[in-house]
């Protein structure tokens, strides 16, 4: 029999400890003397020296500055005019702050410079703001965006610092307010406020790149252009982390306590996140990120170890998702079937649907409980969905529907109708953009797609194959999604992928079904549920971007079922054939196995 070295040609490893992911996580860091939130910071400060300045801790502005080492924050000398929501940049020993608020108007123009010491006050910005994005060093800095008089609006304004004083320049693209930027003045980047949005800026100008996953504002950026991180934001405060390779976001290990209007300094690989709110109030609590150090032991792929010496284990990913499983979350409110799901794991919608009638009922997630809110305008079931928490769309849906609304978070609104009435169509995509295919007009299945700009459905190229009842990894993004399943004259396999312009038949479902729901994206999605006319299904399928594998079942069989979030966190709830409020969560385990041998 042959040996494992003679097949890989090394031998076994022998480990007093298991080796670790290479991997970012967060840990404790020494706590704030004030906690408060709204506080600027030196955002090209390092994890181990940097300030942060202004901020509420209730109940009004302050003027309070700190100091920390690494270790510890020490308070040092005040700002000269206390703010809220100051714009920050630099480092710990040349900073500047520029803009804020006293708590209410009047907005201030009023910037200051430190030197490691004290602050002096020197030239206005042109336009007095708060809460708006900065990035770059003292005499070489970016403030962009924030809130402008008279109440609260915002604004796409951005200046340019050169030392001595401020230019304007090139527009962000889209108006918003934020708490912190990353970069530096010819090289910076933005995100959140609204929906996710990241925009990058060359030193003139602004262009929009691809968004957060988990759309969000109120979150700090920390970094650089081409290595990012984003962390913290609404609603209410979340811990949610990611971090940017120059083109994409990826979801990373969330911090330990929730937050929005924190600060941020630091790189992608070495950051610092501190003060900030959430439901419990404003915090002190500091977290720093970073990767085990090069003399760790590093846990690689495929790789095959005697930990203790005496136990055989083995780390490895099959088709991109871990070993799974679905575990019971909390029940929605009111139980039904064909409602209309968005957002994520941790900050879901639940929209419309039917409880033998149709409902207009809408509810909020937050990772443990659904909370009723305000209710869409047009009750209907069967509908399409697409977008996050905070910035969703829905449309579509029984009795045959064009209607379209979007979702800021509390409220939904009426806007452009699609331009073909239908039901049982899926929808994916990031708000404002967003993609409708498939579904039920007279006389039957359609192909029909659409695409919706933020204003306006424009129909696009069709589907290869016309069907009813089908789903879709709901993150991907307009330009790059999937869908799969659905009903032609019974139910089907079939799985279509999207490039922005035409559809592309992809490897089928291994059971196939209708009613079912997705998540995820198009390189990494999830199937579940359904009907096959019956039974009914609790199969779950896992999507690597070129074929699906079977993973982990639902607990509870269901059809005209609603997902939310993505392949490895997902969510699943309401359904039939009878009325259930059913919640399941879906977590990919990507922990160290113990390996079987004979």
């Amino acid at each position: 029999m042959a040996t494992y070295k003679e097949i890989k040609g090394a031998t076994v490893q022998t480990r007093d400890e298991d080796p670790v992911q290479y991997v970012g996580s967060w840990s404790s860091g020494g706590s704030m003397n004030t906690a408060r939130d709204s506080v600027g910071s030196s955002s090209a400060g390092t994890q181990t020296a940097s300030i942060a300045f202004g901020g509420v801790p209730p109940p009004t502005a302050t003027a309070i500055n700190e100091s920390y080492n690494g270790s510890s924050w020490t308070e040092v000398n005040d700002m000269n005019t206390a703010k809220r929501g100051p714009s920050g940049l630099g480092t710990s020993t040349a900073a500047l702050s520029a803009g804020g608020d006293v708590g209410a108007a009047p907005f201030l123009n009023a910037v200051e410079t430190w030197d490691g010491s004290s602050w002096t006050e020197t030239t206005e910005i042109n336009t007095a703001r708060s809460y708006a994005f900065a990035f770059g060093i003292q005499t070489a800095g970016v403030i962009a965006g924030g809130y402008i008089p008279p109440s609260y609006g915002t604004t796409a304004v951005t200046e340019y610092w050169n030392g001595s004083s401020w230019t304007e320049t090139g527009d962000l693209n889209t108006a918003r307010f934020g708490i912190g930027g990353a970069g530096v003045y010819t090289a910076g980047l933005v995100s959140g406020n609204p929906s996710g949005n990241t925009e990058t800026f060359n030193g003139s100008s602004w262009t929009e790149v691809a968004d957060l996953n988990t759309g969000r504002g109120e979150n700090a950026n920390t970094g650089s252009q081409t290595a990012a991180l984003t962390f913290g934001g609404s609603p209410n405060g979340v811990t949610l982390t990611e971090s940017w390779d120059g083109s994409s976001w990826t979801e990373v290990n969330d911090m330990a306590t929730a937050r929005r209007y924190g600060g941020g300094s630091g790189s992608s690989t070495s950051a610092l996140s501190f003060a900030g709110k959430n439901p419990g109030g404003e915090t002190n609590a500091t977290e720093e990120w970073s990767f085990p150090p090069p003399t760790a032991a590093i846990l690689t792929e495929g790789s095959i170890f005697l930990s203790g010496g005496t136990t055989l284990k083995g780390f490895g990913k099959a088709s991109g998702i871990p070993s799974s499983a679905w575990a019971s979350g909390g029940s929605l409110n009111t139980a039904r079937r064909g409602t209309g799901g968005f957002g994520s794991q941790t900050a879901a919608v639940a929209a419309a649907g039917s409880t033998g009638s149709t409902v207009a009922n809408s509810e909020s997630y937050n990772g443990s409980s659904w909370t009723e809110g305000n209710d869409v305008n047009t009750a209907r079931f069967d509908l399409a969905a697409a977008g996050t928490q905070t910035a969703g769309i829905i449309f579509s849906g029984d009795p045959y529907s064009a209607t379209t609304e979007t979702y800021d978070g509390t409220s939904y609104t009426e806007v452009g109708d699609l331009n073909t009435a239908r039901q049982k169509a899926s929808g994916f995509g990031t708000q404002p953009l967003a993609i409708c295919a498939g579904g039920e007009a007279p006389p039957g299945a359609q192909a029909i797609t659409e695409s919706w700009n933020g204003s306006s459905w424009t129909e696009v190229g069709d589907m290869n194959t016309a069907r009813f009842g089908l789903a879709a990894a709901i993150k991907s993004p307009s330009t790059n999604g999937i869908v799969f399943g659905g009903y032609i004259s019974n139910d089907s396999a079939l799985a279509e992928t999207w490039n922005g312009s035409s559809w592309t038949e992809t490897g089928d479902l291994n059971t196939s079904r209708y009613y079912l729901a997705g998540s995820g994206t198009a390189s990494l999605g999830l199937a579940f549920g359904g009907s096959q006319n019956p039974p009914t299904v609790a199969n779950t399928e896992a999507w690597d971007g070129s074929s699906w594998t079977e993973t982990g079942d639902l607990a509870t069989a269901r059809e005209q079922i609603a997902g939310a979030g993505f392949a490895a966190t997902a969510l699943a709830f309401g359904g039939g054939p009878s009325y259930t409020s059913a919640t399941e969560e879906f977590t990919a385990d990507a922990a160290l196995s113990t390996v079987t041998v004979s």
